[in-house]
């Protein structure tokens, strides 16, 4: 198809900067959808950020307490300033793993699997989250460097690295990456010809870790029960956890399983050197998996052992047959219908417009190399790849953002009080129950018990979709979309 001879003439930098940019406008754009993240936004805005030993000395608050003092300056009237260290994190986790590539692959092409990295549903994710995520796994990554140097050169610095960013991530309460550093220095200790002196060293470092990690649990409070309930059985949890990691890796995912089955079955590449980068990948999704909570750092430091894993691999493959694989990516596309259709109570209720972009996600997503019959290269597979996902990421953002931008929490209050109730939003006084978004104490807390006098009182009252609204002629109804539970509620504003 012409689409696909297209596509192959496009150079691999112009997707990463397309790439780049629309991550930076939904950055700014999106709201914040987390409730961890209006937590810490909230605490932020009270001046109680830092409550432990642990957050005293975590370099993320210290970005945020930073981004806090920047915006008090400047007069910002948003939060969208704190998202900013996530490019800070980006950036570093790709040198990153270019560094991990000039360290074991020094011949491969580094752009396509450094492109590949952020072409991911866990880095968007990431992106518009503050909750540390991006900086826990760019920090596991470097201490998987660093141990990787150590194996072929113990000199000082190498050692001194990896138990500073050890250190750094115990801080920041990541403690599976002692689960991987054990595993992968017990498969160097296996190693017959591995001088005594090295192993001894070797031991000493992990020693030094779970020392480490001990006190830290001591010091952060040993009767914090979540830290020991580390694994979770519940088929339910295991099951939507599976479900996110799918849609989280696609389409990196995809492209792993065809990269397995050349690996494991057929012997392309088989090397003591990819079977490590094989068994790290296992080892940290089963981590994700079975953990007791929603670790996405997990997730980003997968991405660049995938992303490097498969490029080595299949470098020299022309993939036709197994092209099969890249349908799972109508996954990406299945979510995102999903989510939407989840957030009304029937199909009824959705918009007739929200069907077309349905059905234009789904067109765009067509856009994929399983409908080409020609034999391809790896490099070739994955333009065509991202091309498809950078039109459904930006159609998608589009839609969401002209569609729900002004149906939720803040918007909604802004234009009511204006042009319903004509008041003044910086001289009003809100009257709460005890239900209300969270996300309300985070835009409005000044307004619940202010300390000036009001002209406006206005009670506000919160209800799910299914009680009928209160029927008061001296009060108004309108339905925001509350980014806490994903859902659309009614809210009463009856001015006193």
């Amino acid at each position: 198809m012409s689409i696909f001879r297209f596509l192959d003439n496009i150079p691999t930098v112009f997707f990463t900067i397309i790439w780049i940019g629309l991550l930076g406008a939904i950055t700014l754009g999106a709201p914040y959808i987390s409730i961890e993240d209006i937590k810490i936004l909230i605490t932020i805005k009270d001046n109680e950020l830092v409550s432990n030993f642990s957050e005293f000395f975590n370099p993320h608050l210290i970005f945020l307490n930073i981004a806090s003092k920047l915006t008090n300056f400047f007069g910002f009237n948003n939060y969208f300033l704190f998202r900013l260290p996530n490019f800070i994190y980006l950036g570093l986790l790709i040198f990153v793993s270019y560094k991990i590539i000039k360290l074991k692959f020094y011949d491969l092409n580094y752009l396509m699997p450094l492109t590949a990295v952020m072409l991911s549903g866990t880095i968007l994710i990431s992106m518009i989250t503050i909750d540390g995520s991006l900086i826990s796994g760019l920090v596991t990554l470097l201490i998987f460097y660093y141990l990787l140097k150590i194996f072929d050169d113990e000199n000082f610095y190498n050692v001194f690295f990896f138990i500073l960013f050890s250190l750094i991530a115990l801080i920041l309460n990541n403690f599976y990456f002692v689960i991987l550093i054990t595993f992968l220095i017990f498969i160097k200790l296996f190693n017959l010809k591995l001088e005594k002196k090295k192993r001894l060293n070797l031991i000493s470092y992990l020693s030094f870790i779970y020392i480490s990690f001990l006190v830290f649990l001591i010091i952060q409070g040993i009767n914090k029960t979540d830290y020991y309930s580390i694994l979770n059985f519940d088929p339910n949890i295991l099951l939507k956890k599976l479900s996110k990691s799918v849609i989280f890796l696609l389409p990196l995912l995809s492209l792993l399983i065809i990269s397995i089955f050349y690996n494991g079955i057929k012997r392309i590449n088989w090397n003591k050197e990819l079977i490590i980068f094989l068994f790290s990948i296992i080892l940290c999704w089963f981590i994700f998996i079975f953990s007791n909570k929603l670790n996405i750092s997990i997730l980003i430091f997968l991405l660049p052992i995938m992303s490097i894993y498969i490029f080595r691999t299949l470098e020299f493959v022309e993939l036709k047959w197994s092209k099969i694989v890249l349908v799972t990516l109508f996954f990406i596309p299945a979510g995102i219908i999903y989510f939407d259709t989840s957030l009304y109570h029937s199909t009824s209720e959705i918009p007739q417009i929200n069907y077309i972009f349905y059905l234009m996600i789904i067109l765009v997503s067509l856009i994929n190399p399983v409908f080409s019959l020609q034999e391809k290269s790896l490099t070739t597979v994955y333009k065509t790849i991202s091309f498809s996902l950078i039109l459904v990421v930006f159609f998608t953002s589009v839609f969401f953002y002209s569609q729900y931008k002004n149906k939720t929490l803040s918007p909604v209050i802004y234009d009511t009080l204006k042009n319903d109730l004509n008041c003044d939003i910086k001289k009003s006084e809100f009257i709460l129950e005890e239900n209300y978004p969270l996300d309300l104490m985070l835009f409005f807390s000044d307004k619940v018990k202010p300390d000036y006098f009001s002209d406006c009182q206005i009670e506000l009252k919160f209800s799910s979709l299914d009680t009928m609204p209160i029927e008061d002629s001296d009060s108004i109804n309108k339905t925001i979309l509350d980014m806490t539970t994903k859902s659309f509620i009614n809210i009463n504003f009856n001015k006193l």
